[in-house]
């Protein structure tokens, strides 16, 4: 994973505390990592049944010699990636990209990691994929690493770690709530064997993602952070399109809650003031002098000219709700709402 993308997911999650998060992840281990004997002999296996040739088989043993070395899952997974490259030439392209630090260009296409087209067994083939998905993680292309991450098998991989782990980035910045936890749950039982850069990101992610409620302002700017994503990605289709009406529809029903929890509020206090006290003033209020009312002010919504509408508010009267409405939320969700209102005001000047 990149440092951006890595330090970006930090960031984002600094204020979460991890504290309780592991305690639902007390279980047996759902994976392991792979021996390097045990990949050795299922190369040695595909190479004698493929009937290689004499050069290939002579490159692939150097590359996999019989003393084991000390490498990591991550490095055996790039030894993988090699000896695809040796076997065939679309895999050695794919080996140039994956190897690459960032994309240059139209983003390249792997077709047949999905198919049988390639002289490759199956799990040589998902270790492959895993590969591809993993550099499509790294470069924001989430839906994308998403396709190729989410059916490939642990088992298979000589990363699972790296495997679970991407994958739950992925599901956590799409918002698909209870496949990450999930995921999360899976990659954190076997936490002895997690690289301790992707230990530490997992459970800020899961103690992250587990309070997250639908339709609410944190969901919001989960929402407008994957739509800025796919903006600078230089996408502006219908799926950000559907993302940004999703997010003014949310907003809208947020309002439309408040203003009704304020309506029943101004309700109730002029009740409990009707029924404190039936005495009538004997003389009426001299014009110059304030009436002692103690009601909170607000203006009913209902009461409001059809056409008065939180898009067409006047600046200042704007920024006025702004600052109300901003007071019921944590200072950093006030992006999310000005944006809200500009898009509103966006609107009323095309109509």
């Amino acid at each position: 994973m990149t440092p951006r993308l890595l330090l970006s997911i930090v960031l984002s999650l600094a204020t979460v505390s991890a504290v309780g998060a592991a305690d639902a992840l007390q279980k047996q281990a759902d994976w392991h990592n792979p021996e390097y004997p045990a990949i050795r002999q299922k190369l040695i296996d595909w190479l004698t049944e493929s009937d290689a040739p004499a050069a290939q088989m002579t490159a692939v043993s150097q590359l996999w010699p019989e003393e084991a070395p000390s490498d990591t899952p991550a490095e055996l997974g790039i030894r993988l990636l090699e000896t695809a490259a040796i076997m065939d030439a679309d895999a050695r392209e794919l080996a140039v990209t994956t190897l690459s630090a960032s994309a240059d260009g139209e983003l390249p296409q792997f077709p047949w990691l999905a198919d049988e087209s390639k002289p490759f067994p199956t799990w040589m083939r998902d270790n492959l994929r895993f590969q591809y998905g993993r550099w499509l993680a790294e470069q924001r292309m989430l839906d994308e690493a998403y396709l190729q991450l989410k059916e490939t098998p642990i088992a298979e991989v000589a990363d699972p770690a790296a495997l679970l782990f991407h994958r739950a980035v992925c599901e956590h910045y799409l918002l698909k709530k209870e496949d990450c936890v999930a995921t999360l749950g899976t990659l954190l039982s076997n936490q002895e064997q997690i690289a301790p850069r992707y230990l530490a990101v997992a459970k800020l992610m899961l103690a992250d993602i587990q309070p997250l409620e639908t339709d609410s302002l944190d969901e919001i700017a989960r929402l407008m952070r994957d739509v800025e994503r796919r903006l600078d990605l230089g996408r502006a289709g219908k799926k950000v399109r559907t993302q940004e009406e999703d997010v003014v529809a949310k907003l809208d029903k947020m309002i439309e809650d408040l203003e009704k929890q304020m309506q029943q509020q101004q309700q109730q206090s002029q009740g409990g003031q009707q029924g404190g006290s039936n005495t009538q003033p004997s003389s009426p209020l001299n014009d110059t002098m304030p009436a002692g009312g103690s009601g909170p002010g607000n203006v009913d919504p209902k009461k409001m000219n059809p056409g008065d509408n939180w898009g067409n508010l006047p600046p200042k009267e704007r920024q006025e709700a702004l600052q109300q409405i901003s007071n019921e939320f944590p200072s950093h969700y006030r992006r999310v709402i000005e944006e809200y209102f500009r898009k509103l005001a966006r609107e009323e000047d095309t109509k």
